[in-house]
């Protein structure tokens, strides 16, 4: 019924108010009200003892101190207290009084009529509580950014001790491999004879596993005809009991010719009785004969399992004697490899001093043979240079015999020799021209062909070329087509989804809101989707900071917001109000029932409420085991 007065501040006059409020506006801390201890007013009362027959002041239903009074008479001195709003209207209607109405539920109308009411849970902080929390969220976090330096410092230290932790730790583990290899390098021969000891003694272990289950399903049997037998003697007690009622009823028969017609319906109900009761002893004397059959078998399973447990501790012996035989012959070929490794060894070193001077020895006659080679080789080359040199003379002066016909013979006495000097230029002139010569390469008589192919396979290629461009660009023309639409439907999508999600969200949080956001709006292929919801009286935070139950419930929206958009005719959801507790799980059915009109929904449950909602229920039950049943029941 105050409203915005709760915000007002006392004071203890006017001029305080004042002072007050010139700090405000010296430091631009906001508005706010002030109230002195002095107040003038008209207090008359307005109401008559027609309004206190279904109303009471409100006043007498709060204690103040004496220096408070006036304050409280202005505040609260024109307001009745009415059962409920309905009340209120029809005094309001009423002429005569000019205050306020208000119910125990804070629903209130004001003298002009106008009605204020609805849920109370969400408060609104005043200005002033605002600033003087932001100070001191700001001092806090001052506060923790010192913490954080010295934890990052702390963190730097840490991880360099991390490093050095690290590189001890990898050698000591190459140090650990090492002793590792050479631990099972060592462990081998023993692990199979372990092996081998380990077979044996699972089988002795399951042998006497049987064995122990043969005696539990004895002990069993046992028990289950002690309880047969328990059940036959109740059985014949109660046949004992149905003959002497069936003697009394022939005794009163005799008696009372009246109810002789009641009297046999009933004997022959007991008698049907006393047969069911006959069938049952016999069958269950039959499951007596089957277990005690199935007794004396266990008994021969029990005798035969005994006499392999003997079997197998007499095998076991033996194979304990033999491997302790195979052992003490494992230790003397040890000791025979270790002298004929020692003689081995004695005879490797002689071999190597061997074959050391056979090496010397051998690269002696290769240096040798090498030296006489060469003397060969140079000695067949000038050889070879005489032979040429004459053949060159030979032809020679064939050859200007025959072109000039000259006699170089008689010519040789006019001779003159040239210097080295221009035999040395004429030398380089020639080399000159032979690499010049040498430059031009071989001539490739193919070379027209091979040009020919080279043009051809050029063309080929220049039209693939042409083709894999077209190709290309027909293809980023269908990307940027593809990435269009897409964009768009993605748009259109999101929009509808997301109005769809305020709408199912605000259905399942009353006075909540929630909102889907893009992480990217530029780039809406690669962008993510973020949730921002507001539940009714808390903050704005993320799903992460929400209890199981509303983080079910979250999900819950965006997935039905998505079947809004985009209806399914099926719908099956497995234990999804697990996680909800009796509020949220009457929300979560009213949203079932709304989705339950355009699709078929197949929930398992085991919440009792979301049954309730159910149209038709399905159990499955197991009344023996191993057997499972089916029950439906319609609620419709």
């Amino acid at each position: 019924v105050l409203g915005d007065k709760l915000q007002y501040v006392v004071v203890k006059n006017q001029e305080e108010g004042v002072r007050a409020i010139d700090y405000f506006k010296n430091y631009q801390l906001g508005r706010g009200s002030f109230v002195p201890f002095e107040l003038r007013g008209n207090y008359a009362k307005t109401y008559s003892a027609e309004h206190l027959q279904e109303a009471e002041p409100l006043l007498q239903k709060v204690v103040v101190q004496d220096e408070f009074q006036q304050i409280a008479d202005c505040l609260l001195g024109d307001v009745l207290l009415t059962p409920s709003i309905e009340t209120g209207i029809n005094l309001w209607k009423k002429n005569g009084f000019r205050g306020t109405f208000v119910t125990p539920e804070g629903d209130t109308i004001s003298p002009n009529g106008v009605l204020t009411g609805g849920s109370g849970s969400a408060v609104e902080k005043s200005l002033l509580a605002t600033k003087r929390e932001i100070a001191e969220l700001a001092r806090e976090v001052q506060k923790l950014s010192v913490e954080l330096e010295d934890q990052l410092q702390e963190k730097k230290q840490l991880v360099s001790s991390i490093a050095g932790l690290d590189e001890e730790l990898t050698e000591l583990k190459n140090s650990v491999h090492r002793l590792e290899i050479e631990i099972n390098g060592r462990k081998k021969d023993v692990e199979r004879f372990e092996d081998e000891t380990k077979r044996l003694t699972q089988r002795i272990a399951v042998l006497e596993y049987n064995r122990q289950n043969i005696k539990t399903e004895e002990a069993e049997a046992k028990q289950k005809l002690q309880e047969i037998q328990g059940e036959i003697l109740q059985k014949e007690a109660l046949e004992k009991e149905l003959n002497e009622i069936i003697s009394a009823f022939n005794s009163r028969r005799q008696q009372s010719r009246a109810s002789i017609a009641a009297q046999e319906k009933m004997i022959t109900e007991k008698k049907v009785l006393l047969a069911a009761g006959a069938e049952k002893k016999e069958a269950d004397l039959r499951t007596i004969a089957r277990l005690q059959n199935d007794l004396n078998v266990n008994e021969s399973e029990v005798a035969r399992k005994s006499e392999e447990i003997v079997a197998c501790e007499k095998q076991m012996a033996e194979l304990s004697a033999a491997v302790e035989a195979d052992q003490t012959a494992l230790q003397s070929l040890y000791r025979e490899l270790a002298s004929c490794e020692t003689v081995l060894a004695e005879l490797k070193e002689k071999r190597a001093q061997e074959d050391e001077r056979l090496k010397v020895q051998e690269n002696e006659i290769r240096d040798i043979k090498k030296k006489l080679d060469d003397l060969r080789r140079q000695m067949n080359e000038l050889e070879m240079q005489c032979r040429e040199g004459v053949l060159n003379i030979e032809n020679l002066q064939k050859a200007v015999a025959e072109k000039h016909s000259v006699d170089l013979a008689a010519m040789m006495a006019d001779f003159t020799m040239l210097d080295d000097e221009k035999i040395a230029e004429l030398g380089a002139l020639l080399e000159k021209d032979k690499q010049i010569i040498d430059n031009f390469g071989e001539v490739n008589l193919l070379a027209l062909n091979e040009y020919a192919e080279l043009d051809q396979r050029n063309q080929f290629l220049t039209t693939q070329l042409a083709d894999l461009n077209e190709s290309l660009a027909s293809l980023q023309r269908t990307i940027t087509r593809i990435n269009k639409i897409s964009r768009e439907r993605f748009a259109e999508t999101f929009a509808a989804v997301n109005e769809c999600f305020q709408k199912t969200f605000a259905h399942i949080f009353p006075g909540g809101r929630g909102n889907l956001l893009l992480t990217d709006e530029n780039d809406l292929l690669e962008t993510g989707v973020d949730i921002d919801i507001q539940i009714p009286g808390k903050k704005a935070q993320s799903v992460s900071l929400l209890s199981g139950g509303e983080k079910s419930l979250a999900a819950i929206a965006l997935i039905f917001a998505i079947l809004l958009y985009r209806p399914s005719p099926f719908l099956i959801l497995d234990e999804v109000d697990a996680a909800l507790d009796d509020a949220n799980t009457n929300l979560f059915n009213r949203l079932i029932k709304d989705v339950a009109e355009k699709s078929q929904v197949i929930m398992i449950t085991h919440n009792k409420s979301t049954m309730e909602v159910a149209d038709t229920l399905f159990g499955v039950t197991m009344q023996k085991q191993g057997i499972s049943s089916m029950v439906s029941v319609t609620l419709n």
